[in-house]
């Protein structure tokens, strides 16, 4: 089976943005878990995620994003995420992430929680 998942990475104002498209599954999730795990290197404070294009994540998806979580957490980092897909969005909703991961409709108010969260640091 083809993995179908494609990953671009972008930056705005030194946070790592990842746009996702196709399915985070089974055969995606190592893809998937090391693109998320390289985004956490080095100097970063946060990392969002773009999933409107995700079609449909599972068991294995939600596992590489958990491993991400403990990765950004050593490092005092977060993972936040955008999606306006409702069966994905869903998917979060049930097992109790949407709780976990900051969760957003834009990248506009992704990043703009992003620099809130910064300047409250400072």
């Amino acid at each position: 089976m083809d993995a179908d998942l494609t990953i671009e990475r972008t930056e705005a104002n030194g946070c790592p943005i990842l746009q996702m498209a196709g399915e985070v599954d089974a055969y995606t999730c190592e893809q998937f878990r090391e693109a998320v795990l390289k985004s956490l290197d080095g100097n970063v404070d946060n990392v969002i995620l773009v999933m409107h294009d995700v079609d449909y994540i599972d068991s294995t998806g939600l596992g590489a994003l958990v491993a991400g979580l403990k990765r950004a957490a050593d490092r005092n980092a977060r993972i936040t995420l955008v999606c306006s897909n409702p069966r994905v969005r869903r998917v979060f909703e049930i097992t109790g992430l949407e709780k976990v991961f900051p969760m957003y409709r834009s990248v506009q108010d992704a990043l703009a929680s992003v620099d809130k969260r910064l300047a409250a640091a400072v």
